[in-house]
């Protein structure tokens, strides 16, 4: 025991500056946590919804994230201070191990610090990390497959591929789309002249093992009819902005930080032409490859090249690593590191929520962001932040109007909600008040109210528009009083009421069936 302290405490020493780097993304991403007034991401409902109902697989993505908050929960809540600390430490770990890649292919202490710090300061990492979802993980898994193959490329021991297939694996049982970072770290391989670790066993074996983990997903998919598939076509035609090739690019330089570019672009060339670092090229030609990829696609929001840029945030780090010491500037080394954060800390008040709405309205206009993210949803404040507000009120209207009715009515009332948001607000606040299972035809919300659209009143929180649609199904139609309003949140979620419906016109399964939406 004595002497496996004595290990831990020489490595924590060798690797205090990167401990230094990682400590600090946490503490800025994770004591946002606790400004008021805002609450639980949209996503997070779900997140917990998913996580209250474990499987091998939902329709909008893979079971890893909600499994890993399933047992997480079960220890520590689910709190919005619980379930925060999850994300926070994934991309913590992914700025530490983007250090510990810098160190394997030869940068020393302030290159791996540089590195580590590139990283962390790129307002999409501490985005991610800033609620519970699949992409904190994604940032993980992308870095410590990088790290091994580097590993291997440097040692030879091609039966490390085995613990490369299991992190494919559990990338691809995280985020399927992860399977694109697989194929262009493969082609990479391939083109960067190291086809031999790629044509031997080890290679298969580690192949098969990633199949294998992925497989309760397929099975999945096959019971349940390959509903993933209509979901991201669905995305792909209605839900996605289409992005011109000029735009992508000023999105990557706008969310990856303006003060990032130099590290990244200089890396890109770097690792792509230097002879000393020839063995690590595929970095440089798998940023390359995802980022023409996703440039050409039209329809890639800037976020979803993020995994790439560790790779060659290591070569920009070697890069200006060599200048500074070649010209002993050393006094440059503050002066980068700041140069770094200084940018972060321009874009922090859009990303995480440190300062009220109206300060953060007002940065958003003097900036001139675009706000709208997916179609149709451009709120005053970014997304991030407008989609954080107001849940528990919306929550509360619907349980005030289900505690209006008699208890006779309430054996016989769905409540329901359109968006997995609402629903899955509602369900957290109004856990202690008896409701029953929340309805929605809203991707995996549709699966689980198959079972739920029993009864003959229909209890909904939407928009006052909706009331002839809603008139056009039900015999009577009751507004009950009070309204949700905010002028900060997104168009969609605000002026909202809720509707007691009776008498349906048709089954209530049928309106879920014709009302199914995986989107």
């Amino acid at each position: 025991m004595k002497s496996l302290f004595i290990k831990i405490k020489l490595s924590v020493l060798r690797e205090r500056h990167l401990y230094f780097a990682s400590t600090f993304t946490f503490l800025i991403i994770y004591l946002s946590t606790f400004t008021k007034g805002y609450g639980y991401f949209i996503d997070e409902f779900y997140y917990i919804a998913c996580a209250n109902n474990p499987a091998f697989g939902y329709v909008d993505h893979p079971p890893l994230a909600p499994l890993i908050l399933t047992i997480y929960k079960f220890f520590f809540g689910d709190s919005l201070y619980a379930i925060r600390i999850l994300p926070a430490l994934a991309v913590t770990a992914a700025v530490f191990h983007t250090g510990i890649i810098t160190k394997e292919i030869g940068g020393n202490k302030f290159a791996q610090l540089l590195a580590a710090c590139s990283f962390a300061s790129m307002p999409i990492t501490a985005a991610f990390g800033g609620f519970y979802s699949m992409n904190a993980f994604e940032l993980l898994l992308a870095v410590l497959l990088l790290l091994i193959i580097v590993r291997i490329i440097k040692s030879g021991n091609l039966k490390l591929w085995i613990y490369a297939g299991i992190i494919m694996g559990l990338g691809i049982m995280n985020k399927h789309t992860f399977v694109i970072f697989i194929i262009a770290v493969v082609i990479s391989l391939a083109v960067g002249g190291k086809l031999k670790l790629l044509f031997n066993k080890w290679f298969i074996y580690g192949g098969l093992l990633s199949v294998l983990i992925f497989l309760p997903n397929i099975i999945w998919q096959i019971i349940n009819d390959f509903p993933s598939i209509e979901f991201y076509r669905n995305i792909s035609l209605y839900k996605n902005v289409y992005t011109p090739p000029f735009d992508f690019i000023m999105g990557q330089v706008m969310q990856m930080s303006p003060a990032t570019v130099p590290f990244w672009l200089a890396g890109t060339f770097y690792l792509l032409f230097s002879n000393r670092y020839k063995d690590f090229r595929f970095l440089s030609l798998l940023f390359i490859g995802l980022f023409l990829f996703m440039m050409l696609s039209g329809t890639s929001r800037p976020d979803r090249l993020a995994f790439a840029y560790p790779a060659v945030l290591t070569g920009g780090a070697l890069f200006f690593t060599n200048i500074i010491n070649r010209y002993n500037t050393f006094w440059l080394k503050y002066v980068v590191i700041v140069f770094l954060f200084a940018g972060l800390a321009l874009a922090l008040p859009l990303i995480l929520p440190y300062f009220n709405y109206e300060t953060v309205k007002e940065y958003t206009e003097f900036i001139g962001i675009n706000t709208e993210v997916e179609k149709g949803k451009n709120p005053p404040l970014p997304q991030l932040l407008a989609d954080r507000i107001g849940w528990e009120k919306k929550a509360k209207l619907v349980v005030d109007a289900y505690n209006s009715l008699s208890e006779e009515d309430k054996k016989q009332t769905i409540v329901a909600a359109r968006n997995y948001g609402k629903a899955g607000a509602i369900e957290l606040y109004g856990e202690d008040n008896n409701l029953p299972p929340i309805a929605s035809s809203h991707n995996n919300y549709y699966l689980w109210s198959k079972k739920r659209v029993s009864g003959n009143i229909l209890l909904q929180i939407d928009s006052p528009d909706d009331y002839n649609a809603l008139k056009e199904l039900f015999n009577t139609v009751e507004l009950f009083p009070g309204e949700f309003k905010n002028e900060y949140v997104s168009p969609d979620e605000n002026n909202l009421v809720v509707f007691i419906c009776r008498g349906p016109k048709i089954p209530i399964i049928e309106m879920l069936e014709r009302s199914k939406n995986f989107y």
